[in-house]
């Protein structure tokens, strides 16, 4: 049984008919986090991987036999073992190991090659079109570390743009990942990148910078980190399930000028953190709406003018 895919208008048509159960087989090449959660989450969906190469043999030897593939010397052998081939490589190497498979001069009709990268399109594997492979890129909008990560792909975000053959088997395979296929507006990948970045490593700049300030305050810096993560942690669940708006506590929500005065106050030794308190307590102000939030605005922006004078009354509450 097959599905046919009809090529858009002004689009070169690829092969025009794909097997349902296709791909039967699956390579990798890169063997770093999202290669190894990649693997590991398709091999539990009973999906066959079979090949794995790396520029670091001793990884490709690991992830291949933790996923019961082997070991393969080179991308152009992973590509040929395979019905479907994930480049889960570095965004800068993307174009080079495609145009070294392509310049192989091999013949890749009936397969497809699929780049991980956030921040590049297809045109990245444009080169491969020359050899009849189809080509792709799925994203998966998480952070992925390795073998042990596999499960944090359930329920993510993945975003797919493809070739017209690969668009419904990526999206097939998002689904059997637990992952929510997305397509993107033309031209709009670099917002999508940044999104992701600010979602998936900011928060951690975040985190690193509210530790230092806790340690400033006499904690030791293990037990800052855990602390806070446990907060984070919590925060996080509450947005989940009531929405981030609602999901908002602190000074801000609760229109407490005052205790915002404090804090600024107390930031005036740590020039970093207050600049980073001032731009996201804005989003916070944003977030909870500006009515009865005057006050805070303007100390924000510097007005201190009007603002309550600072306590030394400690406030217990977020």
């Amino acid at each position: 049984m097959t599905e046919t895919v009809t090529a858009p208008s002004g689009e070169k048509a690829a092969p025009s008919a794909v097997p349902l159960d296709w791909p039967a087989t699956i390579a990798l090449v890169g063997a770093g986090r999202a290669g190894g959660a990649l693997a590991a989450a398709m091999t539990a969906t009973g999906r066959s991987v079979v090949a794995i190469a790396s520029r670091d043999p001793g990884r490709a030897g690991l992830l291949a036999a933790q996923v019961g593939a082997r070991q393969v010397p080179t991308a152009l052998a992973a590509v040929r073992a395979a019905d479907l081939t994930f480049l889960t490589v570095p965004d800068a190497a993307v174009a080079r190991v495609a145009a070294a498979v392509a310049g192989s001069g091999a013949t890749l009709r009936g397969r497809g090659v699929v780049h991980c990268s956030a921040s590049l399109g297809v045109g990245a594997l444009a080169a491969l079109r020359l050899t009849g492979a189809t080509v792709g890129c799925l994203h998966p909008f998480q952070a992925l570390a390795g073998v042990e990560s596999a499960p944090l792909l359930r329920g993510v975000l993945m975003a797919i743009e493809a070739d017209p053959p690969l668009r419904a088997p990526l999206r097939r395979l998002a689904d059997d990942l637990g992952g929510r296929p997305i397509e993107l507006l033309p031209g709009k990948r670099a917002l999508y990148h940044a999104a992701a970045v600010l979602a998936g490593n900011a928060p951690l700049a975040l985190l690193s910078v509210a530790s230092e300030l806790l340690v400033a305050a006499g904690l030791e810096p293990d037990l800052a980190e855990q602390g806070l993560l446990a907060l984070v942690v919590g925060a996080l669940a509450n947005a989940r399930r009531v929405g981030p708006r609602a999901a908002l506590t602190g000074p801000v929500v609760r229109g407490d000028t005052a205790t915002v005065a404090r804090h600024l106050e107390a930031l005036h030794e740590h020039p970093d953190a207050d600049a980073l308190y001032r731009a996201l307590t804005r989003e916070i102000v944003r977030l909870a709406g500006p009515e009865g939030r005057e006050e805070i605005s303007e100390m924000l922006n510097g007005n201190r003018e009007g603002a309550p004078p600072p306590t030394t009354e400690d406030s217990t509450c977020q």
